[in-house]
């Protein structure tokens, strides 16, 4: 009888150790070439890579989706084995999610008008100035955190036609995505005035996600750091 119960025990035990195995997760990233975007139907980019790569070498299996950021965000907080990527961390968000960090290193810029005639050295000197930016973006909550007010639309691409239209003083942007939209668009009119802001941007999972998984996959990102993994991937992008 102790035998039938013991043997049973494991066979519980190892169909629960499979059904962990089996878990697959959603992760999830909004379009904001060059670190997400669409090509040929399918989602890629920098940090698409990145994590697409982090996963695969920790042996995690994943579904990975590009949705509007609002969606993402909630579906995250929301649903188990999801994640959302890349995002600032912040005091706000650091109790919702278990971080892995960082994806990637970001910096954020002013750009302005080739006309512009005003001299920006210093995060001040945008003070009176309408500042354009995204919903959900880094750039914007930074500079709200600040106390500096920013017009928001849902895509950040539609600020570059505002600045160039004056409906915008300065567009707040991370540098890396500016130069792509810039080239894509062939501007030559709008010019980097200030980089005034760097941040680490982060894997955030919903909080059922357990530790040992968020310990492996941090682990395993510092080895992608360390044997250059991450700079190959980036370089492509730059």
């Amino acid at each position: 009888m102790n035998i039938k119960i013991i043997l049973a025990s494991l066979c519980f035990i190892l169909m629960s150790l499979s059904s962990v195995q089996a878990a697959t997760f959603t992760l999830l990233t909004e379009e904001l070439p060059p670190y997400a975007m669409k090509v040929g139907g399918k989602p890629a980019g920098a940090t698409v890579e990145i994590v697409s790569k982090l996963f695969e070498r920790t042996g995690l299996d994943y579904n990975l989706r590009i949705v509007p950021w609002k969606r993402a965000y909630v579906t995250t907080l929301e649903e188990k084995n999801t994640c959302i990527f890349p995002v600032q961390r912040s005091q706000e968000r650091e109790v919702k999610f278990h971080w892995v960090s960082p994806i990637v290193i970001t910096q954020t810029g002013f750009y302005t008008r080739n006309d512009f005639d005003k001299n920006l050295s210093t995060l001040n000197d945008v003070e009176g100035l309408k500042i354009g930016s995204y919903k959900g973006s880094a750039a914007a909550e930074y500079l709200n955190s600040q106390g500096y007010k920013t017009s928001l639309i849902t895509r950040d691409a539609p600020n570059i036609q505002k600045l160039k239209a004056g409906r915008i003083d300065v567009w707040a942007a991370d540098t890396l995505t500016a130069v792509h939209m810039m080239k894509e668009r062939g501007i030559k009119d709008v010019k980097e005035s200030l980089v005034y802001f760097t941040t680490l941007r982060a894997l955030a999972c919903n909080l059922s996600t357990s530790s040992d998984t968020i310990d492996k996959l941090t682990v395993e990102l510092k080895k992608m750091y360390t044997d250059g993994s991450v700079e190959t991937i980036m370089k492509k992008y730059q």
